[in-house]
């Protein structure tokens, strides 16, 4: 055996371990960025199971916090519907324009998603107030229909993802 093929094998072999933990350094961060990039995105999301008849807080940004409840509403109809009320926290000490859109998931099927110019919302909330969706829809931005008891085909609520949320 010729002594340079030894070296050869030994560069080789050096390489292919450098490969692998490269490799390897790569994998762990594309599982670390997924991580946050999935943490980041559920921390806009509640399952319909969380919905409940207090306000739960969704998320806080740049000193607007946004709640979601759910409640039954008498509207005249023989059967309640069920709506998702939004309540909006400006703890800032000057007005904010607020601009968002919910997404709706029912039996896998969303609305508000894509295109979603229709479901966009923007409202003004003047400087340490909030704003908050209730049974007269007084403020129907505020308001979210997830169960129409006459519209069966829409399917059960999943969940509701705040896909959009920009403070001016």
């Amino acid at each position: 055996m010729h002594p340079l093929d030894e070296s050869y094998r030994l560069d080789f072999s050096k390489y292919i371990y450098t490969m692998k933990q490269s490799l390897i350094i790569k994998s762990i961060f594309l599982i670390f960025t997924a991580m946050l990039s999935f943490n980041g995105f559920s921390q806009n999301t509640i399952s319909a199971d969380k919905l409940s008849q207090d306000w739960s807080l969704l998320t806080t940004k740049e000193g607007v916090e946004v709640y979601l409840k759910q409640e039954k509403c008498d509207i005249g109809a023989a059967d309640a519907f069920t709506y998702a009320f939004v309540r909006l926290v400006n703890t800032n000490t000057s007005e904010k324009s607020v601009e968002f859109n919910f997404q709706m998931i029912f039996d896998n099927r969303c609305y508000g998603c894509g295109d979603n110019r229709e479901t966009r919302q923007m409202l003004a909330i003047p400087a340490s107030t909030m704003i908050e969706g209730e049974s007269t829809m007084k403020i129907g931005e505020l308001a979210l229909l997830i169960n129409n008891p006459y519209q069966l085909e829409s399917g059960t609520l999943e969940s509701i993802n705040l896909d959009i949320l920009n403070i001016k």
